[in-house]
């Protein structure tokens, strides 16, 4: 029984390595293909973008000088839009300072003649206005007076011309 056992064991290990070895040369030839097909895929593949790698490079070669232009044109133009905004900075800076002056002066220009215009005010107040209404209030005196007079004087002429025409009457 033993040997048998052995004899099992050694034919069951004879099939499962047969059956390893089948295994093996169906994955060998699997790869095989695979990789025969990958070369024909690689090979169709550097045909197709040979062309367009080549075209590539030389736009790339031909476009290197250019975007080296173009980045020194752009540090230049940098530099000199920096400069240009300080010297505007610089230029606001100084119109705003002489706005700032111009609107001292402004102010103190309005409000001298404010002052100007008040005591003018007090000056045409005191030595026109004042005077004038006194010379008014003298004139209506005056007027009053006179139209008392004159009232007087009617009511007298008026009075005579009564006792005259009374005497008359009689």
């Amino acid at each position: 029984m033993n040997n048998t056992v052995i004899t099992i064991f050694v034919v069951v290990a004879a099939i499962a390595i047969v059956l390893q070895t089948g295994v093996l040369i169906a994955l060998y030839k699997a790869l095989r293909e695979s990789s025969a097909r990958i070369e024909g895929i690689a090979g169709r593949l550097e045909q197709q973008a040979s062309p367009v790698l080549t075209t590539a490079h030389a736009i790339l070669e031909d476009a290197q000088p250019k975007i080296a232009e173009i980045s020194t044109n752009l540090v230049e133009s940098t530099a000199m839009l920096r400069e240009h905004v300080a010297q505007v900075g610089e230029a606001t800076g100084e119109i705003v300072e002489r706005v700032r002056l111009q609107a001292v002066r402004l102010d103190e220009f309005v409000t001298n003649a404010a002052h100007k215009l008040e005591a003018t005010s007090e000056i045409l107040q005191t030595s026109v206005l004042s005077p004038m209404r006194r010379v008014r209030a003298i004139v209506q005196a005056l007027s009053a007076g006179l139209n008392f007079l004159r009232a007087h004087r009617a009511r007298k002429k008026s009075n005579s011309t009564e006792v005259e025409d009374e005497e008359m009457f009689i």
